[in-house]
């Protein structure tokens, strides 16, 4: 899909799109496109309630074309923006429908909610989505259309064009991540194609192997991935775009959960390929953040391992050792993320200079449960950090509850015999998971996000297809540009 600025319609259009205001004649920027319209439906007062999509047929110099007509109303404040993403992604799946080719967008005329490079960098980071098919194992691929969308605009949006597709480009990045089975992306697998991004997109790659994990004392991390053939591997990517202390950004990298000896149950275990989605939206961030040359500094780590079973894989009720000294008795060994996160957040709180820390994991059940598909749960004690985020969420689309911090919870994640617990003694799966997170962190801010529930589509809506949803990216991404 290809993104143009434009000042007039191109001659072999075949679809043109126009966003309306409800209570006001339908006009064009184009005149030729004004005099059509007015040749086929003058006269008839057509006035569209908000969200309302006509799709029209209209005589253009000649040719018949198609005409989606969407009405809109900016007067709702900060909900225009939701509503005019559900409805793009309709125009998306309409597009495809139609088998569209060259599409005229006309200018965003009356849209005031927002300035108009972030309408259009709004716009292009949802279309691309509707074009996208993991199709790769597939012997009948997708028949989408090649687009070439011309945006009329009559001032400069060409900024807000390419940044919201290069942010479209690290979506569809983390949804082939999570989408990918897990016999293709081992540990081994990821750090191959992370590296390759980084060379293709212009950011610094290191990956540290089972025995430099080993030197740096990671064995809370170890433990996890031994009983698998496929060793751990720790990414660590590195992104100079501007001056001062980089942010910190975690993201869990399970390439496949089976639950180790506390076996999960058959019914999910096909989608435990995704328990590295919270990996998968920060490499796909830092790809967008990358291409867009944002002018910040930006560290990632993703420790990358496999929970499988083997006469060599740990056990419920062994101790475990983290980087940073402190012990866990191992509760349940389906309670594995916070393990590897553990290690990840006193890696990145240890060696790495950065002056806050976010971290993104499928990390509970609990969450899932309670927040289902609408909203991720979020743990921190720190509220400046948190409004940095929650600020931002009305742009990435993507919502977040705040979960409760109170001092009654960390009992729940205390041991009599190790100085942490790795499940919770007494309920409340997502705050304990959380909590027993921020015990890492160490002097450094810390968001801990539980993406789970959110990055896995069961079926396909709005134009979205089904399987990785890609969440995370835009949240990782607007909170890294602030």
């Amino acid at each position: 899909m290809i993104f143009k600025m434009v000042n007039s319609c191109p001659q072999n259009v075949d679809t043109i799109i126009r966003y309306a205001k409800f209570d006001a004649p339908i006009k064009f920027s184009c005149p030729v496109l004004q005099e059509a319209f007015d040749n086929a439906f003058g006269g008839d007062d057509l006035k569209l309630q908000p969200g309302t999509i006509k799709n029209l047929r209209l005589k253009v110099a000649g040719k018949f074309v198609n005409l989606i007509i969407v009405g809109f109303d900016c007067s709702v404040g900060e909900k225009a923006l939701d509503v005019f993403k559900k409805a793009t992604l309709k125009v998306g799946a309409l597009l495809n429908e139609m088998k569209s080719e060259v599409i005229f967008w006309d200018k965003f005329t009356g849209m005031y909610f927002l300035e108009k490079n972030e309408i259009a960098r709004q716009m292009t980071s949802l279309l691309p989505l509707c074009d996208y098919a993991f199709d790769k194992y597939l012997i009948k691929k997708a028949d989408y259309t090649n687009k070439e969308i011309h945006v009329y605009a009559d001032e400069d949006i060409s900024k807000g064009l390419e940044e919201g597709a290069n942010i479209a480009k690290g979506i569809m990045i983390a949804r082939d991540l999570v989408n990918e089975p897990a016999e293709v992306l081992t540990p081994a697998e990821m750090a191959n194609r992370v590296t390759e991004f980084g060379k293709e997109f212009g950011f610094e790659v290191e990956v540290f192997d089972k025995e430099a994990c080993a030197e740096m004392g990671m064995n809370a991390f170890l433990t996890v991935g031994r009983a698998s053939v496929n060793e751990p591997k720790l990414i660590v990517m590195r992104y100079n775009g501007g001056e001062g202390v980089a942010k910190g950004v975690i993201g869990k990298g399970l390439c496949y959960d089976s639950g180790g000896l506390h076996l999960k149950p058959g019914a999910g275990m096909d989608s435990m390929k995704g328990d590295m989605a919270g990996a998968g939206a920060v490499i796909g961030a830092m790809c967008a953040i990358a291409m867009n040359k944002l002018p910040k500094n930006v560290v990632t780590v993703v420790a990358a391992c496999e929970n499988v079973i083997d006469g060599k894989g740990y056990r419920n009720g062994d101790i475990v050792h983290t980087m940073a000294g402190k012990s866990v008795f191992v509760a349940s060994t389906d309670a594995e993320g916070r393990l590897t996160l553990a290690d990840a957040i006193t890696y990145m709180v240890r060696k790495e200079n950065v002056d806050s820390i976010i971290e993104l994991a499928t990390l509970t059940g609990s969450c899932a449960g309670f927040f289902s598909n609408v909203c991720c749960g979020v743990l921190t004690t720190d509220d400046a950090l948190f409004e940095e985020l929650n600020s931002k969420s009305f742009l990435s689309g993507e919502k977040y509850a705040r979960l409760p911090v109170y001092d009654e919870y960390r009992e729940f994640i205390k041991s009599d015999i190790a100085d942490l617990y790795n499940s919770s003694t007494n309920g409340a799966g997502g705050i304990c998971a959380g909590l027993f997170l921020d015990e890492f962190k160490e002097d450094k801010p810390f968001i801990h996000m539980d993406v789970a529930g959110m990055t896995f589509a069961k079926t396909k809506k709005d134009g979205l297809a089904a399987g990785g949803t890609g969440f995370g990216v835009k949240s990782v991404y607007n909170y890294i540009k602030g």
